[in-house]
């Protein structure tokens, strides 16, 4: 008799546990994407995709090192925006998801997933060490 009702009572309470977290840990993402949209690094980002509107992409690589735009009529990298050069110092996986987030948020065609689909894969170092990167690759 006891056992359930413990389980009856620990179950909402688990409930509300988990809800608030998701509500703390979505604050915590809408912060950090907000502070990466104000940074000069994304604003020279967003200044130069911006300039490639006109162009057919076939694929938007964003790694730990940069971000690299390749054109779809001509194999040719259209873009090599490397962090390195324009403020980021070091290499941070948070931030090559947040520019991720923010690139799809800002340019809708790359949510568009009848258009294009993201993958996600490993990119791995001279040292051995891992590192995550994301692709928006146009679907054929």
């Amino acid at each position: 008799m006891f056992i359930p009702l413990a389980i009856c009572i620990g179950a909402p309470g688990i409930a509300i546990c988990l809800l608030m977290y998701c509500g703390f840990a979505r604050r915590q993402e809408q912060r950090l994407l907000a502070s990466m949209r104000q940074s000069t690094l994304y604003g020279r980002l967003y200044g130069k995709m911006s300039a490639l509107a006109h162009h057919d992409i076939d694929e938007l690589r964003i790694e730990p090192t940069g971000v690299t735009v390749t054109s779809a009529s001509l194999a040719i990298t259209l873009l090599t925006f490397d962090f390195k050069r324009n403020g980021n110092f070091k290499r941070n996986e948070a931030a090559v998801r947040l520019v991720a987030q923010l690139l799809e948020q800002d340019f809708p065609m790359f949510s568009n997933r009848s258009a294009y689909r993201l993958r996600r894969y490993r990119v791995y170092r001279v040292n051995g060490k891992a590192e995550m990167g994301f692709c928006y690759q146009m679907r054929r």
